[in-house]
């Protein structure tokens, strides 16, 4: 297949990735936020998951998909109040992964030791309510020494039902919503990891995060706004009020591993003050 036929049927149709499921969330990102335009979130929902031929940024002229994976979830935390700013714990992580379409229409993952551009690649969390299910329901992925990163469109990465995802909860998570990746090294594999250290939640229940990638240089072809590439949704987690919280969870391998790697606080009052120095420089 020659490359200018490949460029031709991405500028009009954008593939789907395999083993797509059809789309949960119509919504989008549709909050007004003072960091990003938002253009971004009503121009790009409908191409998440999907292989998409770049015009401009980093990937101009490929054509990629991306993938995004909830590596770590949060598993509880404590109602934010003015005097009360427990952070949720641990501290989600997502991992990126990143795929090629050749011009013989073959997938192959970009590794992460390959000049990945990370400036403008951005991950955004959304707080979604969840009724009140069984604790089955909430499986961890949390990482574990013998964990490996997760098989392309595996099913933890797909969407939950759309009976288990309410409206978004707009106003009740704050914090530091939209991160940058690190490069860390696990299981001898560098990977781009999105870390989410400083969340708060204002209201008591029962929460997923759903978590979407823009990458902001990009642009697809006649569509000058950025997109959103790929969007996963996490596991449960309870916020509970201040009588009825349990207390904190031991440390997670994961989370001692990004204590190590990028200097993430196991201290959660110290990370509560050491990433409101960090919000404003986070993009």
């Amino acid at each position: 297949m020659r490359r200018d036929a490949v460029r031709e049927e991405y500028a009009v149709f954008i593939a789907p990735a395999p083993m797509s499921t059809p789309d949960q969330f119509t919504d989008g990102l549709t909050i007004s936020r003072p960091e990003l335009d938002n253009r971004v979130y009503a121009t790009g929902d409908g191409l998440k998951g999907k292989a998409i031929y770049f015009q401009t940024g980093q990937w101009a002229g490929r054509i990629i998909r991306a993938e995004l994976h909830e590596l770590q979830h949060a598993e509880l935390g404590r109602r934010h109040t003015e005097v009360d700013k427990t952070l949720l714990d641990p501290p989600p992580v997502v991992a990126l992964r990143l795929f090629e379409l050749s011009a013989m229409g073959q997938e192959n993952e970009i590794l992460t030791n390959e000049d990945i551009e990370t400036i403008g690649l951005l991950c955004v969390a959304e707080l979604v309510p969840v009724a009140d299910i069984s604790s089955s329901g909430s499986s961890s992925h949390e990482y574990e020494s013998n964990h490996h990163m997760p098989n392309s469109s595996s099913p933890e990465s797909l969407p939950v039902p759309g009976s288990e995802v309410p409206q978004l909860a707009a106003d009740a998570l704050v914090g530091t919503l939209i991160v940058r990746p690190h490069l860390i090294e696990l299981d001898g594999r560098k990977n781009l990891l999105f870390v989410f250290s400083n969340l708060h939640v204002l209201s008591l229940g029962l929460f997923r995060l759903r978590y979407k990638l823009l990458d902001m240089p990009s642009a697809t072809p006649g569509n000058p706004d950025t997109i959103i590439q790929a969007e996963c949704t996490g596991g449960v987690f309870r916020v509970f009020s201040v009588e009825d919280f349990p207390g904190l969870q031991p440390l997670t391998n994961l989370t001692q591993i990004l204590s190590t790697e990028i200097g993430l606080s196991l201290d959660i009052g110290a990370r509560t003050q050491s990433d409101e120095d960090d919000k404003n420089v986070i993009l």
